[in-house]
C-alpha cells in the first residue's frame, strides 16, 4: 500500500531521473566554473556528476514547495499520503519536459 515512506522514495527516484534528462543540465554544466570548487577534479565526468546532483536536489526542493503550500492551506499538522502525492506530482511535472 502507499505510505509516506514509499512515496518519498518515489519522489527521490523521479528527481534523480530529472537530474539526467532535464533540459537545464547543459546550462548547469556550462556554469561549472562558478559552482565547482577548486579542489574537486575538473574532469568532464566529475562535472557531469555534480551537474546531475545539483539539478536533482533543486528539483527535490522546488517540487516540495507545492506540497508545503498544500499542507499549509489545508491545515494539516503532519505530512500524509495526499501531501506526498502532491510532492510526487510536482516532481513529475518538473521532470516531464526532459522526458518529452
Amino acid at each position: 500500500m502507499l505510505n509516506t515512506q514509499t512515496l518519498f522514495v518515489a519522489v527521490l527516484g523521479v528527481t534523480l531521473i530529472n537530474g539526467f534528462v532535464s533540459p537545464i543540465v547543459p546550462l548547469v554544466f556550462l556554469w561549472a566554473p562558478v559552482w565547482m570548487p577548486e579542489f574537486a577534479p575538473q574532469t568532464p565526468i566529475a562535472i557531469l556528476y555534480g551537474t546531475s546532483l545539483i539539478v536533482s536536489i533543486s528539483t527535490l526542493i522546488v517540487s516540495g514547495v507545492p506540497a508545503a503550500l498544500f499542507e499549509r492551506f489545508t491545515g494539516r499538522q503532519m505530512t500524509d499520503t495526499l501531501s506526498m502525492l502532491v510532492w510526487l506530482g510536482a516532481a513529475f511535472l518538473l521532470t516531464l519536459p526532459g522526458l518529452i
